[in-house]
């Protein structure tokens, strides 16, 4: 009886991150559908291009 289920194994302290990330996927379902497949190729490319040089850096 004083059993309460969870739902989420988590909790999101901040709001603000929550909204970023729904933003961000919310953004990424329309480029899904708007922008051809060569297009995600490059920025895919531009993206690891950017992570590998960070990463040298460190």
């Amino acid at each position: 009886m004083g059993c309460k289920k969870k739902f989420f194994r988590f909790k999101i302290k901040d709001n603000r991150l929550l909204g970023i990330l729904l933003v961000a996927i919310g953004t990424t379902i329309i480029f899904v559908i708007v922008l051809p497949y060569t297009v995600w190729i490059v920025l895919v490319g531009i993206i690891l291009i950017m992570v590998g040089y960070k990463l040298f850096l460190c």
